[in-house]
């Protein structure tokens, strides 16, 4: 038996702003749980779970009950959208983490102190300041000019939401909560808009595109997650996180998808960057399909973000909605196999669909295996149009200024014949503003790329002044889709490069311009601790890298991060496995095999040098003899008694 908790779901509904259908769901709730009760065992959960699998779940039994009981008729599709909502409160479900909402109060607070008072409007439209005292928020009277300035603390506010506590002070709290949520606007002139928007709206405070740079075992690719997590909460690091926590919070950004990684190598190209053509085998043999690259991926993604941020509550809801219905149009139409007509005869169906196309197969046509893919975006601008279309030549030149229609217009007139005909189920609405959210693009290795290769024309799109949003904003045509692509502002491009693998003095020079450059060196502070007979490992690294700068350069230098794992295990054994399997391998790599000079920067406890003489030969060829002769051995114990003093 399902029992709700219809007061804690108004509060959920008042923290989101979601208050157009609230009194309407609370309803649709009360009602639909009787029926869910009386025709299933199902938990609200269950039912949502199962009903995403299967949008028809339970809607037979629905309406037989709707019939015996004479319930209105939509009751089944409004209890949908309802019991997901539902659902969300039980989750806790929000615009931001827990950890973000606690970093918006904090930067609200702050920009309060160091700019005075905003001004909010509570969910009935009076006004009211929102100020602080020594500790907290406070709201200040229905007009702004009250005695009494009601605290509003982060620890109340995280309570209201993740604990279902009643509201102290009404009319100000929700709006406070919706104000942290980015969902309402202050009520002061756009002039007086202080930093805290800036904050609130992500705005940019690290550079678009950077390196990080360093010799081997310096920690680049492991900065990277802190750097992005940097740049997604748009605030800085501090060394005492806990690393599972902030590695957890970039996987959960990665699945996200707004995260993505990726390692340059000599083999990589703009094919898998960008876009290419991509030989896939079907029951009909193979097709040739354009397909996008990680880099037009994310950046498309990054930029639907961008430019749903800028629309209006309205437009998003209209957007959504379409979306909606045009994702229900056809995938209906694929698993019902609906045959369309066209308006000189011919029918066709929907054989398979994807994230981006429509395969449509007809008997009447020119194109191979009678297969015609269509855009989804194409059909999407066609639905959304308010345009009165009436035939397929003035669905060519209206909608995509054309003036010779082109065969798949004859399709995509038939079907949106048939969209207009169809009568949807409600849905559920978009209850917040969509706000700006950063993305990342984190290249591994990035020197190890052909850059003009992988990049192509788009390494002019990525400066920031040629990024969409900027006063200079650029678009290029791309060679295989033909499309025209822009980069967006909210997309970071965060590379890591071995200066041991080519020296930064050899890099493209067009990649050098486009990216700050972050040097990561060895940092033998770290390892401030001790091994038993060696003392500390810190001057060990300290005289290692010393001796190789003489004889080598600062860029083969070795990074603290092959010692780290000393600090959990801090024993001889786990020294001599890190020197004979990554460090000697390093040296003999660095010098190409000149043992004298791995000998004088580790000293003579790990080399065994010995002399061959001559003599093994019977016949000699004075060419080929040499007055001495050494072999170079790693021995089989370590002497670290080089290090000791």
């Amino acid at each position: 038996m399902n029992e709700i908790d219809l007061e804690g779901f108004e509060r959920y509904c008042k923290n989101i702003n979601f208050l157009k259908s609230k009194s309407q769901y609370k309803r649709y709730l009360e009602q639909g749980i009787k029926v869910l009760n009386k025709i299933s065992k199902n938990t609200i959960e269950d039912f949502v779970e199962a009903e995403k699998k299967d949008n028809k779940y339970l809607k037979a039994e629905f309406e037989h009950q709707i019939s015996l009981q004479n319930l209105h008729r939509d009751l089944y599709s409004d209890f949908k959208s309802a019991a997901k909502k539902y659902v969300s409160f039980l989750k806790k479900e929000y615009p931001l983490t827990k950890e973000e909402i606690a970093h918006r109060y904090d930067a609200i607070f702050n920009d309060i102190r160091a700019h005075g008072t905003l001004k909010l409007k509570t969910q009935d439209d009076s006004l009211f300041s929102l100020e602080t005292n020594s500790q907290s928020l406070c709201a200040r009277g229905s007009d702004g000019n009250g005695k009494v300035c009601n605290p509003i603390a982060k620890d109340k506010i995280l309570r209201i939401l993740y604990e279902n506590e009643y509201y102290t002070y009404q009319p100000y709290e929700p709006s406070v909560i919706n104000y942290i949520f980015n969902l309402i606007d202050r009520q002061d002139t756009m002039k007086e808009k202080s930093k805290i928007e800036n904050i609130i709206s992500n705005k940019q405070t690290q550079p678009l595109n950077q390196i990080l740079y360093g010799p081997p075992g310096t920690g680049k690719t492991y900065h990277t997650i802190t750097k992005a997590i940097e740049i997604i909460e748009n605030r800085v690091f501090e060394e005492i996180e806990d690393r599972s926590t902030l590695k957890a919070k970039f996987e959960a950004y990665k699945q996200a998808g707004q995260i993505e990684f990726v390692t340059f190598h000599q083999s990589y190209g703009y094919e898998e960057f960008v876009e290419g053509i991509k030989a896939k085998t079907t029951d009909n043999g193979i097709e040739y399909k354009i397909e996008a690259g990680i880099f037009k991926k994310l950046s498309n993604k990054a930029k639907e973000n961008y430019e749903n941020s800028k629309k209006t509550y309205t437009q998003l809801i209209q957007e959504k909605t379409l979306k909606q219905k045009i994702e229900q149009f056809l995938n209906d139409a694929l698993e019902e196999q609906i045959e369309f007509t066209k308006t000189k005869g011919g029918k066709f169906k929907i054989k398979d669909l994807s994230e981006h196309s429509i395969s449509i197969f007809t008997e009447d046509s020119n194109y191979s295996e009678n297969i015609i893919e269509l855009d989804i975006e194409e059909l999407t601008k066609i639905f959304s149009s308010e345009i009165d279309i009436k035939t397929s030549r003035q669905l060519a030149k209206d909608i995509f200024g054309i003036n010779n229609q082109r065969q798949r217009d004859t399709y995509y007139f038939s079907m949106f014949k048939k969209f207009k005909e169809v009568k949807f189920d409600n849905f559920e609405e978009a209850e917040v503003k969509e706000p700006l959210k950063n993305y990342i693009l984190i290249i591994d290795e990035i020197n190890r790329g052909n850059i003009s290769k992988i990049f192509g024309e788009l390494i002019t799109l990525i400066e920031p002044s040629k990024r969409i949003g900027a006063e200079e904003s650029l678009h290029v045509r791309l060679p295989y889709s033909n499309e025209l692509f822009g980069v967006p502002s909210n997309l970071y491009i965060i590379g890591t490069m071995n200066t041991a693998d080519r020296s930064i003095a050899l890099m493209d020079t067009a990649l050098r311009r486009r990216f700050d450059f972050t040097e990561m060196m060895p940092r033998p502070e770290v390892l401030d601790f001790k091994i038993e007979g060696l003392q500390h490992v810190k001057p060990m690294l300290e005289t290692i890298n010393k001796r190789i700068e003489y004889l080598y350069d600062r860029d083969h230098t070795i990074g603290h991060a092959y010692f780290m794992s000393l600090k959990d295990t801090a024993t001889f054994e786990e020294l001599d496995t890190i020197f004979r399997n990554k460090i000697i391998p390093l040296l003999q790599e660095y010098f190409y095999d000149d043992w004298e000079k791995i000998v004088m920067v580790l000293g003579n406890g790990f080399i065994e040098k010995s002399e061959i003489k001559s003599d093994i030969f019977t016949y000699k060829n004075d060419d080929y003899i040499e007055e001495e002769h050494a072999i170079y051995t790693i021995k089989s114990t370590f002497d670290f008694s080089e290090f000791k003093r």
